[in-house]
């Protein structure tokens, strides 16, 4: 039986492409970003609370991609920012045809090394402002932590711009596969 969406001569296989461990990071990331930028107030328990689960699941990120197989799409030793990989990559783009069986594209690994830096960033400022006494109320280190928060909601949302646009161009699923885990591979038939 075929979706509704589907031609009737086209076959849908899922593909795995991210695990639950890569899942929960990114959307526990999510949920401490938005709970910091936007719910509570700086310095606050739960602000604290919130940035220091932020670098715990970071650091769970980092152990989980550089302990993956390079047969996981998870896995940093995928990593190939080489020149040729970005104009790949936009070829493909241009074309409409972004291959489904892909992780992250170029662009994407550089977005996960800036937000991996800017949450750490985040945390060893914010540490260093509420714990180390002689930091305390320091306009200097509170304007560099903020800076890194803005900093943040503006890949943020490059982010959620570069998804849909992503999706829709390359023809593509980034969104379901960041839900669910699968992606749905469809294939005409002969």
């Amino acid at each position: 039986m075929t979706d509704q969406n589907e031609h009737p001569n086209t076959k849908s296989n899922d593909i795995t492409i991210w695990d639950r461990i890569v899942r929960l990071c990114h959307w526990m990331l999510v949920a401490c970003f938005v709970t910091n930028y936007f719910i509570v107030e700086p310095g606050r328990l739960y602000h604290e609370i919130a940035g220091y689960t932020a670098v715990s699941f970071i650091l769970l990120r980092l152990i989980w991609g550089f302990t993956r197989p390079i047969t996981n799409y998870a896995s940093f030793r995928t990593v190939n920012l080489h020149i040729r990989e970005f104009k790949q990559h936009i070829q493909h783009l241009k074309q409409r045809n972004v291959p489904a069986q892909h992780g992250h594209n170029p662009f994407g690994w550089l977005m996960i090394f800036a937000v991996i830096i800017l949450f750490l960033g985040l945390g060893v400022t914010g540490f260093i402002m509420e714990e180390v006494d002689a930091f305390f109320g320091n306009s200097t280190l509170e304007w560099i932590h903020g800076t890194f928060a803005d900093v943040l909601y503006a890949c943020v949302l490059i982010h959620v711009a570069a998804v849909f646009f992503v999706q829709y161009k390359g023809r593509v699923q980034l969104l379901r596969p960041m839900l669910v885990g699968k992606r749905r591979i469809t294939k005409k038939n002969n």
